[in-house]
């Protein structure tokens, strides 16, 4: 079974405004049983206003690894990463970092 080890925040903008966010986590994904053994994932958290300022005219942003919420709230943050964890669980810990790698950016990613 696999769980956060850590969730830290790399850096963080706050626009004009409380519904205007772009913040970056690097989170940390390892078995329970065996204490401090981590692959690190990353991944952005971003609110739909930051992310029509992202695009522009006629650009692209390719989903993996953003995250895209209205309000910023980290209970609720958590438990979606939970969900994703679960979701991505396998027998074989590399398929489920492999698994966990369509929705971050992994580390072990080439």
């Amino acid at each position: 079974m696999l769980m956060i080890k850590a969730l830290t925040k790399m850096y963080e903008d706050w626009g004009e405004g409380v519904d205007d966010f772009y913040i970056t986590y690097n989170v940390d994904i390892g078995p329970v049983e065996i204490n401090g053994a981590s692959d690190t994932f990353s991944f952005e958290l971003v609110s739909p206003t930051r992310l029509d300022r992202m695009l522009g005219q006629d650009n692209i942003i390719i989903g993996r690894g953003h995250f895209i919420a209205r309000d910023f709230n980290i209970k609720s943050l958590e438990a979606t990463i939970n969900r994703i964890i679960k979701k991505c669980e396998d027998d074989d810990i590399e398929r489920a970092y492999e698994n966990l790698s369509k929705y971050f950016r992994w580390e072990m990613d080439v």
